[in-house]
């Protein structure tokens, strides 16, 4: 990770950095995928751990990653268009498997849902495609995934 780059982690939606998450997401999702805003933020984002990428100080990307009865579940991998091809991606994904490795035991099953535009992206950190493409929020996804 670059020295300009520094990870905050959220536990749910009350740390003072929740409006920056929320920001990129809406202007990712909502504004330039055309995601229906009711659909974007929902009851899982309480619960959920948030990770937000900061470039010298400046709100970058976001994701988040929850416990399920299926292992963990990463999503909602959002870089603000200003800061895309940088390594903001790479760099939350690392720090979210980081913080799933502290927690969880080796065997773990860690998946998420990818735009088939970027699979390849998910596959350079390690996943793998498992089953068949389909339809989520109007946009053509996978189901991928890799164990610890």
């Amino acid at each position: 990770m670059s020295d300009s780059l520094s990870v905050v982690f959220l536990e749910g939606t009350s740390s003072e950095f929740w409006p920056a998450v929320m920001q990129i997401r809406k202007d990712v999702f909502v504004d330039e995928q055309k995601i229906d805003i009711s659909l974007e933020f929902d009851d899982t984002d309480a619960i959920a751990h948030h990770l937000l990428v900061l470039d010298n100080g400046h709100p970058a990307g976001v994701c988040r990653f929850f416990k399920t009865d299926e292992g963990y579940k990463m999503g909602r991998f959002a870089v603000a268009k200003s800061f895309r091809g940088q390594g903001i991606g790479n760099a939350l994904i690392q720090a979210s498997l980081g913080e799933i490795e502290e927690v969880a035991p080796k065997g773990t099953r860690v998946y998420l849902h990818a735009q088939t535009t970027v699979t390849g992206f998910y596959e350079e950190e390690g996943f793998v495609i498992k089953g068949v493409e389909f339809m989520e929020d109007g946009i053509a996804h996978v189901m991928m995934e890799q164990v610890l």
